[in-house]
């Protein structure tokens, strides 16, 4: 018992670095914003997508998805759902 004790302590800084060095949601929207040349406001349309984000989880997980699976704004947008369209249409940088 103390052996496994012993080895969860010794393995929980390794498990725990990877979330603690976790990107946020904004900090992502940022990055896929610039790999794909996202032009306008960015800031503004990551902050409003962030706020949706964080009270929205189903939200969250589709743009994270989409930010994953595609290479371009309007790739991401046309296989996007309705609502999150509609979340990416009231942030939009051109709105």
């Amino acid at each position: 018992m103390r052996v496994a004790i012993i080895t969860i302590a010794a393995l929980s800084p390794l498990v725990l670095a990877p979330a603690a060095n976790a990107e946020s949601f904004g900090e992502m929207c940022q990055r896929v914003s610039d790999e794909w040349g996202t032009a306008g406001d960015v800031d503004a349309q990551c902050a409003c997508l962030a706020d949706k984000a964080d009270s929205d989880g189903t939200l969250k997980d589709e743009l994270t998805s989409l930010a994953d699976a595609y290479s371009s704004d309007q790739e991401a947008y046309d296989a996007a759902s309705d609502g999150t369209k509609a979340a990416l249409d009231s942030c939009s940088v051109n709105s």
